[in-house]
């Protein structure tokens, strides 16, 4: 799916362009995905209500391994970033690094604050627990860090929220303190120097997460420390330097439209292999890399290519569920807490378990598309005064 790029040429090949503007719709498809694995590993749908139509192995699959959506979305958030810090700088010869933030501030920052309010004072408030001890406990060790978008270390160092609709929020508080170190290491890094800076760091961070895992074996140290995400984060920029500001050509679509099949089959050993990330101080280092290898080689064929999968994920419905899955991932355990809350409280009635999850994923998408078209989009036309390479249309 292409646009023109103002002067009259279609682009067949890499991002859509309409007066300089970058934009890959089919990774908005792919971002969707990222959100139902997500969604499938928190429960939005059980696995026993999604069996028939999968298989209980493939149930079981997607339903175990649904938190790899979050490493995809570090992937994605690491090369659409660089990308466009790229293309800014090709562009304009250097990067606004105070622009930049200013852009990610009026992205990130409306929507996760007003989910901070939900989860420490809208929930509390609806199941009676303010004023408890638990709740004080819960705004002495967590308020103040997420607040600060430090959630996740709070998470790590002292212990995991009492609330799904809180917990969700560690990989955005992951993401907004990568976002204060991608752009100098492109503003700052001359670009001989960045793709070998960006492999050394990889490496470390893998060798790091090693150590770590030696050291402390308890699983929820390794999850929500930044740290031991950043070889996924930075794998997305990796792409991104290798790409460049303009990724896409002939010869490497029709590498890449081969390339869809060995990838499908990556997919399938990636899901249905034993479960990821646990055991063995190896398999809690190693199987990152693993799903980072694949994450990679999906964004960039889904970039180079023409072929069944990048057009499936450009499909129109995908890429607007993709546009608002920001929403989407904010939101679908506030819509969950909802159905659990009130699923006990109801009396039994023909397929009410089945209603119950379609009602809890329509509420999800409505949350989301109210809050983007009634909310999100008021901050993000003001990003226009700050946007100097045009990207997604608001």
């Amino acid at each position: 799916m292409s646009e023109g790029n103002g002067t009259g040429r279609v682009d067949e090949i890499g991002p859509e362009r309409g007066a300089g503007r970058i934009y890959f719709p089919e990774l908005d498809g792919l971002r969707f995905f990222a959100f139902m694995l997500v969604y499938l590993f928190h429960g939005g749908i059980e696995s026993a209500m999604l069996s028939p139509f999968v298989g209980r192995a493939v149930a079981a699959a997607l339903r175990e391994k649904g938190w790899v959506g979050v490493e995809l979305f570090f992937i994605l958030s690491g090369y659409l970033i660089t990308t466009l810090l790229l293309r800014e700088e090709d562009e304009f010869g250097r990067i606004d690094l105070q622009a930049f933030w200013i852009r990610r501030i009026l992205r990130i920052w409306p929507l996760y604050y007003l989910t901070v309010a939900i989860g420490f004072l809208l929930i509390p408030w609806v199941e009676g627990t303010i004023g408890t001890p638990g709740y004080r406990e819960l705004l002495a060790n967590h308020l103040a860090p997420f607040l600060g978008f430090l959630g996740n270390w709070s998470m790590s160092l002292i212990g995991p929220v009492p609330y799904d609709a809180l917990s969700v929020l560690w990989s955005v508080c992951v993401e907004e303190q990568f976002y204060l170190f991608v752009p100098l290491l492109v503003a700052w890094v001359g670009r001989r120097y960045r793709l070998g800076l960006v492999v050394v760091l990889i490496l470390a961070t893998v060798l790091a997460r090693y150590f770590f895992s030696q050291a402390y074996p308890v699983e929820i140290k390794i999850r929500f420390n930044t740290f031991m995400h950043l070889d996924t984060l930075l794998s997305g920029v990796l792409l991104a330097l290798v790409f460049g500001p303009t990724p896409g050509s002939e010869r490497g679509a029709r590498w890449a439209r081969w390339l869809q099949w060995p990838l499908l089959l990556g997919t399938i050993w990636l899901f249905a292999g034993p479960q990821l990330g646990v055991e063995t101080t190896e398999r809690r280092t190693w199987d990152f890399v693993w799903i980072w290898v694949w994450g990679v080689a999906l964004v960039a064929i889904v970039v180079s290519s023409r072929g069944w999968l990048r057009a499936s994920l450009a499909y129109s419905r995908f890429v607007w569920l993709g546009k608002i899955s920001y929403g989407l991932y904010m939101y679908h355990e506030v819509a969950i807490w909802g159905r659990r809350s009130l699923e006990h409280r109801l009396p039994w009635f023909p397929n009410k378990d089945a209603l119950l999850t379609i009602a809890t994923f329509a509420a999800t998408v409505g949350l989301a598309a109210l809050s983007y078209y009634a909310f999100e989009r008021r901050f993000l036309a003001l990003k226009r005064f700050w946007t100097r390479v045009p990207s997604r249309p608001v």
